[in-house]
């Protein structure tokens, strides 16, 4: 029996209320019941992670952490939860084959995989890549972590080890404002092409015009034009800036702007 083939995917979408969903970072989003119990859950992880003696990488920079700061929590949790991924928000007993672009080293794909999920992950830093198929080694998570890169390759989910349908779930988390156009169209494209039907994506960026990114969204036209590339149907209701923004990045402390999610489902159909 295949590995594609032992995994319990969903054959529905998830019955999670996703009204208001798509929207700029707020920090009280922390307290959203729909989000607030994979908080809690991602914290006693990232204990355990760091009781094991792993590292984890946060904008490139890898190392033991005893906590994940709590403007990358907002997309990891909300990523997760509100896509019914997580550990509080899933079914019991089920099991997904995911997809994270750029997210080598990153909290959500030893999350995911320590809920027992089949993740793969393209990350175009050999270094990180390696580090990441060691750390799951070690571990024992069912990771493959490749430098396939979706702005230049043009894979197919059989390709990536999945079922020929697609992903059950994929996730960009802060990654698509670091890539330049064109590329960056054809990576949007290329992720909403290896969602299944039923799947869903989340894909989170940097939003604003001071965003201190290659290529943020720093405008409502920018993130509805990456909308329509993605080519997924939106769920939960128009992206919404709250107009809040924060110094996020302590390279460019001057910098204030924001952190921006959207949420996609490939219809059942």
């Amino acid at each position: 029996m295949t590995q594609a083939s032992t995994m319990t995917s969903p054959s529905t979408s998830p019955t999670i209320d996703m009204s208001g969903v798509n929207k700029t970072l707020q920090y009280d989003d922390a307290k959203d019941p729909r989000v607030a119990p994979t908080i809690a859950d991602m914290k006693k992880w990232v204990l355990r992670w760091r009781l094991k003696g792993e590292p984890l990488g946060v904008n490139g920079a890898v190392k033991k952490r005893w906590y994940v700061r709590p403007h990358k929590m907002w997309e990891y949790s909300r990523g997760l939860a509100l896509t019914a991924a997580s550990g509080p928000s899933r079914d019991a007993g089920r099991t997904l084959h995911c997809l994270d672009v750029g997210g080598a080293m990153t909290l959500p794909i030893f999350y995911l995989g320590s809920l027992g999920d089949r993740v793969v992950c393209l990350d175009i830093d050999p270094t990180m890549t390696q580090q990441s198929m060691d750390a799951a080694r070690r571990q024992k998570l069912d990771l493959d972590c490749r430098t396939t890169n979706l702005g230049q390759e043009d894979p197919s989910a059989a390709d990536l080890g999945a079922p020929e349908a697609g992903f059950d779930r994929v996730y960009c988390f802060s990654v698509i404002e670091h890539i330049l156009p064109p590329e960056q169209e054809r990576v949007a494209s290329r992720m909403g092409k290896l969602v299944r039907p039923g799947g869903m994506l989340c894909i989170t960026f940097d939003f604003g015009e001071h965003g201190p990114m290659e290529a943020p969204m720093r405008t409502m036209e920018d993130a509805h034009t990456l909308g329509s590339l993605i080519g997924l149907p939106l769920v939960g209701g128009d992206f919404i800036d709250t107009g809040d923004r924060y110094a996020l990045n302590r390279k460019h402390p001057e910098a204030r702007y924001t952190f921006g999610s959207m949420f996609f489902r490939r219809p059942e159909a």
